[in-house]
């Protein structure tokens, strides 16, 4: 039973402690990680990846459902216990910072079809579009979030926290608020509520680094027209022009008032360009 408990007594075990640079919070909440797993839809049929698994409290029984389980852990301080909890089980962990991470490490019978993690919140966005680049033929993604991070992923055109972020899970597949979690719920307390999401991802389209570095040019100046956004990361202005006024949309336009579905037809249009 994964309690608060525990958790400090594992953390004594292993002479553990949580980093506060590495955004590390423990999950000592038994329903909370049945739930989590349960979202998962997790089987022996199942190929998982699971991004900072930390001490194992959602590894410690996801491994042994899954076919193939592999994590990318940062922390090497955790590497005795992951080893008891993950390896043993016929897991694998993979110790490094997963924004360093490439998918050639990974052997074509450990490509996953699920994804799951608790993002810290300082490199939330960044790992969410890496994990979106490196793995087109994803399922699902199963992600614990801040609620602050939640509204970002959530937002809608028009309104502040609309990005880069929210663009590509809109357009990634059927985007879910599954349930909160209080900060009694880990080992130390963070700040703020979390929320536990889902990303049940529609298969096809184009999900590359250049398209997804295109949605970030996009936002790049958020103050600025669309045209000068994107102009100034290397796109000619007369053709990002002319490809808003293909969907109908004034030259003056800015990223933020743009619907997710206008950004890959904007893009479509500049990739017939450069290819004349």
């Amino acid at each position: 039973m994964m309690n608060k408990q525990e958790v400090l007594s594992i953390l004594e075990q292993y002479g553990l402690s949580a980093t506060k640079s590495l955004g590390q919070n423990f999950l000592c909440n038994e329903d909370v990680i049945e739930r989590i797993l349960d979202l998962a839809e997790i089987s022996d049929q199942t190929h998982v990846l699971e991004i900072g698994p930390g001490i194992g409290a959602l590894s410690e029984n996801a491994v042994k459902s899954a076919k193939k389980y592999v994590a990318v852990e940062i922390d090497t301080t955790f590497q005795p216990r992951l080893e008891a909890v993950i390896e043993a089980s016929g897991g694998r962990v993979i110790y490094k910072d997963y924004l360093a991470f490439d998918t050639s490490e990974l052997e074509e019978s450990e490509m996953p079809e699920v994804v799951i993690s608790n993002l810290p919140y300082y490199v939330m966005t960044p790992i969410m579009l890496k994990v979106m680049a490196d793995f087109p033929n994803l399922r699902k993604m199963v992600y614990m979030v801040e609620e602050e991070a939640e509204a970002r992923i959530f937002a809608k055109a028009g309104t502040k926290q609309y990005g880069p972020l929210s663009v590509l899970t809109d357009l990634r597949g059927k985007k879910s608020k599954c349930f909160t979690v209080d900060r009694g719920s880990f080992v130390p307390s963070p700040n703020t509520t979390s929320s536990v999401i889902t990303i049940e991802c529609e298969q096809g389209g184009r999900w590359d680094k250049e398209w997804i570095r295109f949605v970030e040019s996009a936002f790049a100046l958020r103050r600025k027209t669309l045209v000068n956004s994107l102009s100034s990361s290397g796109f000619k202005k007369e053709d990002v022009t002319a490809a808003l006024a293909g969907i109908g949309k004034p030259a003056n336009v800015r990223a933020e008032q743009l619907e997710p579905t206008d950004f890959v037809e904007i893009y479509d249009f500049l990739n017939g360009k450069d290819g004349e």
